[in-house]
């Protein structure tokens, strides 16, 4: 622990604007019904982490960028200057964990809304640091990994928004975009790119984990992989249950997606029930070790982060359940092996290295 709390600790993604979005809470106080609140992070030693304000795939680009509005100003009302604190520069993300409040960055989950004029220009005045390009829907200019492509990767506008994105320091996501548009984001982007939530497909085999040649290719790009700790993504024997549930209750499940945005609390509530009623097999923190350490022997140390998706899942890891389990992570990566000054830059410090380098960009 004394290591742990040494260390600068980030998570690369998380959806917690989203889970208020379903249902109201203080974060300042325990709230055992998500996997993220203040107290949980103090314990689990958590430094800094991004508050991703998700655009579900079914919403056009000008309605999406009202919905991410809507979830910033509910999770903006979530900060403070000695809890939770919004920082939009590494030096602010610094002094915020020297004064011991969590830092928070903002990112934009589905660039669809890039779409409409002035999007770009006001992502960058709200903090927003970096951009997933897609989500679970291919869009008007950017394929993803679970749905049919339209553009052989980016459409010419999609390359455009990439280098549009480098000249006001936000850096290019490429978790859930294709294979073909993460190759493509990588050759073309001025900044190193991130997959804010992506784990190995050689472990896994899930499209929305990153083949062992795309790994290196974003760290040829000086990019980082944060792992995702879903055991869907990490587990192949919960994959092929997932895989399972999704082929016999897709239909309901998009349905319920579609009423999410109208109805965020009641359709939380229907895909939890849902869920409930067909759970997956468990699995241990021990497999997302197992990714961890593939991505570090592909990439190296310096191209390796953690990206947790707390509070974008229904289904966790046992071992790490949620923010507090953080120094178990640290614990399992020491007995793997890791040396401490690897482990020190895949816990944080690779993450602010390309925060900083798409500040210079900009600068």
């Amino acid at each position: 622990m004394a290591f742990h709390d040494d260390c600068l600790v980030a998570d690369g993604h998380t959806d917690v604007p989203f889970r208020l979005l379903e249902g109201a809470a203080d974060l300042s106080r325990p709230c055992p019904d998500r996997h993220v609140d203040l107290p949980r992070a103090r314990q689990g030693g958590l430094d800094a982490l991004v508050w991703a304000l998700y655009v579900p795939g079914g919403l056009d680009a000008e309605a999406g960028w009202r919905h991410a509005r809507r979830l910033h100003e509910l999770a903006a009302a979530q900060l403070s200057a000695d809890g939770f604190r919004q920082v939009s520069s590494v030096d602010e993300l610094r002094r915020a964990v020297a004064q011991r409040a969590v830092a928070v960055v903002w990112a934009l989950e589905n660039g669809r809304p890039l779409l409409v004029p002035g999007v770009l220009d006001a992502c960058a005045e709200l903090g927003v640091r970096y951009v997933t390009l897609t989500h679970m829907k291919t869009h008007e200019w950017c394929d993803a990994s679970t749905d049919a492509p339209r553009h052989g990767g980016l459409s010419p506008q999609g390359v455009e928004l990439v280098r549009a994105m480098a000249r006001r320091g936000i850096v290019p996501d490429v978790s859930h975009v294709s294979d073909e548009a993460v190759r493509q984001t990588v050759e073309v982007s001025p900044l190193p790119v991130v997959a804010s939530h992506s784990s190995a497909r050689a472990l896994c085999d899930h499209p929305r984990n990153l083949p062992d040649e795309l790994v290196r290719e974003i760290a040829r790009g000086g990019g980082v992989v944060m792992a995702v700790s879903y055991p869907a993504f990490v587990d192949p024997e919960v994959c092929r249950a997932q895989q399972a549930r999704v082929a016999e209750h897709g239909e309901t499940i998009a349905a319920i997606d579609e009423a999410y945005a109208e109805e965020p609390g009641l359709a939380a509530r229907d895909i939890a029930q849902l869920l409930a009623a067909h759970p997956l097999p468990k699995a241990g923190l021990e497999r997302f070790v197992d990714h961890v350490v593939h991505l570090v022997e592909l990439a190296g140390e310096e191209h390796v982060g953690i990206g947790s998706d707390f509070d974008g899942m229904t289904e966790v890891l046992e071992g790490f359940e949620d923010v507090a389990r953080y120094p178990a992570l640290t614990a399992a990566l020491l007995e793997r092996g890791l040396d401490r000054a690897g482990i020190r830059l895949i816990l944080g410090e690779n993450f602010l290295r390309v925060l900083g380098a798409a500040e210079k960009a900009a600068a």
